[in-house]
């Protein structure tokens, strides 16, 4: 009888229909905002997804593409010329961006988005309310940035008109990148955005704490994203999480995916990961010092990691393995807050470029022999860009943007 009672219960319960989901928060717009570990997708391996190589071009995002590879198809200067700098009145920190006439865009702390000509001539300028952290992302004629006003831009790129403007819920440092259907991606505080190229917010990712970190975008739309929450996230096209990993301490570094697909991250817990496209760790690699830059690929197979102190140094990694194959040191105080923020570049060739917060921008041979160093009149925190004609441009904390070729 009790086998009885006991199977009919079980029938009973199994026959009761599924709980639905529960629906994604909704913001004071209505925006849906889906919550990391609330909202997931659909659990599926996506080990076998293809990796396609970017197409050469000018620097015109973060990090030169979607996969945040910062492997340039041109070739950088030879020694430490200064073509020209341009002054602005306040730190610049972001990357410069390049469309195909040449001219250049960048953010800087004066609260000011600067267009040049290749020859460092002022085009335009437009004021964004406050301090420009994030590197703007060149689209279609438009460029789209953030600043700490709270506010997110849409900018037509011949003359610096404003397009378009959204409120967001904290300071838009973050860069902006393409996703998939030309849906532009950002952080600002503790959410990734999802926004339409005509300024409708499509959904939000949140965060346990803030995302500092830009996001790189693998084949079918999934974006890799860190927290300083501790966590690196990928997010679904939707904005549900697929999956989290969790190191010991902020993820400041941005994610970048790597020919085979792996995803290498840094973390202030002095470690660089790598993670297989379904969250699972490859491999983690002590460097002594925060890594709070995005890694670049190597043209020989590295993985290029920058590192804080205290022993500040350039570190080329196995993308296999994680080994350590070489490192360059830089000369900065024997300090864990400082060292290097500057996210290396590789050109063609495979020499390396980069900036350290004692003042200096290097370049490196693909053996980690010095190349060149030039000296500035500041930390050099800004990632650099190089041009299709050969030129690097690199901010500093001067205030200025260099200009460097070959002559």
């Amino acid at each position: 009888m009790w086998v009885a009672a006991i199977a009919a219960m079980l029938f009973i319960v199994m026959a009761q229909p599924a709980e639905p989901e529960a629906p994604a928060r909704r913001a004071d717009d209505g925006t849906p905002v889906h919550v990391a570990g609330a909202d997931r997708a659909p659990s599926e391996s996506r080990a076998d997804l293809p990796v396609t190589t970017p197409e050469p071009g000018p620097p015109a995002t973060f990090r030169l593409d979607g996969r945040h590879t910062a492997r340039s198809p041109y070739i950088g200067p030879t020694s430490a010329e200064v073509a020209w700098t341009f002054e602005t009145a306040g730190r610049v920190t972001a990357q410069a961006v390049v469309d195909a006439a040449g001219n250049v865009y960048v953010g800087s702390h004066d609260g000011q988005l600067y267009a040049l000509t290749s020859h460092g001539t002022l085009r335009w300028k437009r004021f964004l309310e406050d301090r420009v952290y994030s590197t703007a992302l060149l689209h279609d004629g438009t460029l789209y940035v953030g600043s700490d006003a709270n506010t997110f831009h849409a900018i037509r790129a011949s003359d610096g008109e404003i397009l378009w403007r959204i409120a967001t819920d904290d300071d838009a440092d973050s860069g902006a990148v393409l996703g998939a259907g030309d849906v532009i991606h950002f952080a600002s505080g503790r959410h990734l955005y999802a926004v339409s190229p005509s300024g409708e917010v499509r959904w939000r990712f949140e965060a346990r704490e803030k995302i500092y970190s830009t996001p790189a975008v693998d084949e079918d739309g999934t974006l890799y994203v860190g927290s300083q929450d501790d966590h690196v996230y990928a997010v679904a096209v939707d904005g549900r999480m697929r999956w989290s990993y969790r190191t010991h301490d902020d993820v400041d570094s941005s994610p970048v995916i790597g020919d085979d697909g792996t995803i290498y991250c840094g973390s202030d817990d002095r470690r660089v990961y790598a993670l297989t496209r379904d969250g699972e760790l490859r491999w983690s690699t002590d460097v002594e010092g925060y890594v709070r830059a995005p890694v670049a690929l190597g043209t020989d197979g590295s993985v290029l990691a920058a590192v804080y102190g205290p022993r500040p140094r350039l570190v080329s990694l196995d993308a296999a393995t994680g080994d350590v194959r070489w490192y360059f040191p830089v000369t900065v105080a024997d300090s864990s807050e400082v060292g290097i923020h500057s996210g290396p570049l590789v050109d063609r060739e495979g020499h390396v470029y980069f900036g350290a917060h004692d003042d200096y921008v290097y370049s490196v041979e693909p053996t980690g022999d010095l190349r060149w160093i030039l000296e500035t009149a500041g930390d050099v925190d800004a990632p650099p860009a190089l041009a299709p004609d050969g030129r690097l441009y690199v901010g500093s904390d001067d205030g200025r943007l260099y200009a460097i070729h070959t002559p």
